[in-house]
């Protein structure tokens, strides 16, 4: 940005000592020292703040772009909380704690917060006062989930809690997802990492609930908060089997389904073989975001941003607990196989939601893209027969996700190419993995963690009646 910008601002704002700070550093970048030096001393205890926290170049570009902006709005109170938030977004993302966690340069904190509260909206006001509305605001608790590991410990997730905070929004908790390579792994029982807050009277807190992260005694995250966030995983699961049903539905039959009973039908219109709590609410709103092309082939905005916040759906409460108004999973559901670790994953994305340890056939198993087709309760005619309780046919092959009656054969090159899983995994990936999903076989894919949630935590559902074939006895290449 050319610095005249910058000089109009601090014309009209004298006493905004960050302003001060970021026209010098143009001036600095320019060449022109006595300048750059002027500013600085006009910019005071902020330039020996920022100059000590070594924030990043592109931070100031930024915001010295938002900087103009705020100049040029009319709600400059607004403006100002907002460039705070922005500024502090893009601190965490460079690697730096948050406000209230140990660590912080709280010089820099308190530079920045006086700073801001020295602009023309205090001149405005005639006073001293922030104008806060000291109004409680709604008691609401939203989720969202970041990658933690790697040297990535969640900035994009903490600056989109940072940023989402508004008056509805009273607590946000960023859940914790390891890290696998390019992957991150999704678990019931993700930890709480941090919890950004809105007090009463409008301000921002976070706390960070990582001791290793944060060099501190965090204090235990309640029960409640827990248990909402078991739940808020398990609703993820299954807006992801759901959405995906839909895309299904409508690549089969050219048009839209009109109710989830349209994608849990019988055998061979089985869809969805099994539903889930909450379906049924979620419903209009995924098919609204379908319609609406505000999500791609994978799942996301038309912009890419994942989320749409001129949306009508931001607030649709069918997904009120979670950050943005939408589906955390929103790329459509995937099946890996691993042949050379001998694991099946279901997938979103980068997101593993499930990593299976399976029996496979070596060479016998091909690899190649394939979606799943024929979904089949007791392909054998009963529950222990050798393809177990469930099967999925691969498209165009001979081959099958099936359960096995020799459970021993899991992890190891026994079957004549089919993927065999234990019944438990067999069935919870049956109510996961709609029809219509793709499937990719191949080597070194996936990683060597399996992901698989103890019995309490495994995905609940309802099977839909009728989900065997009579009329067909199958012969797969076990």
């Amino acid at each position: 940005m050319q610095n005249t910008h910058l000089r109009t601002y601090v014309k009209k704002h004298p006493d905004n000592k960050m302003a001060w700070y970021l026209l010098g550093k143009e001036y600095l970048g320019e060449g022109q020292e006595a300048k750059a030096n002027y500013c600085f001393q006009q910019a005071g205890e902020v330039y020996e703040a920022f100059e000590r926290s070594k924030a990043p170049a592109d931070i100031w570009v930024d915001y010295q772009e938002k900087l103009v902006e705020m100049a040029e709005q009319k709600e400059k109170k607004h403006r100002v909380r907002k460039m705070w938030l922005t500024l502090l977004m893009l601190l965490v993302l460079a690697g730096l704690p948050p406000a209230d966690a140990p660590g912080f340069n709280r010089d820099a904190a308190n530079a920045l917060a006086s700073a801001l509260e020295s602009t023309d909206d205090a001149e405005e006001n005639g006073s001293g006062n922030s104008g806060e509305d000291s109004t409680p605001v709604t008691n609401s608790n939203v989720f969202t989930a970041g990658a933690f590991g790697g040297g990535d410990q969640g900035g994009a997730a903490l600056a989109a809690a940072w940023s989402g905070s508004d008056s509805n929004v009273q607590r946000t908790a960023v859940l914790g997802m390891q890290i696998a390579g390019n992957w991150s792994l999704w678990k019931r029982n993700m930890p709480v990492k941090y919890i950004v807050q809105t007090n009463s009277n409008g301000k921002l807190t976070a706390q960070s609930y990582d001791a290793k992260q944060c060099n501190c005694e965090p204090p235990e995250v309640s029960p409640k908060i827990k248990r909402l966030a078991q739940a808020w995983t398990a609703k993820q699961e299954s807006a992801a089997a759901l959405s995906s049903a839909i895309i299904t539905y409508k690549k089969q039959k050219g048009t839209w389904p009109k109710n989830v009973a349209q994608l849990a039908q019988p055998f061979p219109n089985n869809i969805l073989g099994e539903t889930a709590p909450g379906m049924t609410q979620m419903f209009p709103t995924l098919l609204a975001m379908h319609q609406q092309g505000q999500t791609g082939k994978g799942g996301n905005t038309a912009d890419g941003s994942g989320v749409n916040s001129d949306s009508p759906l931001d607030q649709n409460a069918a997904f009120i607990d979670t950050l943005g108004g939408q589906p955390f999973l929103e790329d459509r559901l995937e099946i890996i196989v691993d042949k050379s670790k001998h694991k099946l994953a279901l997938i979103s994305g980068s997101t593993i939601i499930r990593n299976y340890e399976v029996g496979l056939g070596g060479d016998r198993t091909p690899e190649g893209s394939f979606v799943i087709s024929d979904k089949v309760v007791n392909p054998n005619g009963r529950s222990n027969g050798e393809f177990g309780s469930r099967g999925m046919q691969l498209s165009d092959t001979n081959y099958a996700i099936h359960g096995t009656n020799e459970p021993n054969s899991i992890g190891l090159d026994e079957s004549l190419g089919c993927v065999r899983m234990s019944t438990e995994d067999v069935e919870e990936l049956f109510a996961l993995a709609p029809q219509g999903t793709p499937v990719r076989i191949g080597k070194d894919l996936l990683p060597e963690t399996t992901l698989v949630p103890e019995a309490k935590d495994r995905y609940q559902y309802t099977l839909v009646p009728k989900q065997n074939n009579p009329n067909k006895t199958y012969h797969w290449l076990n």
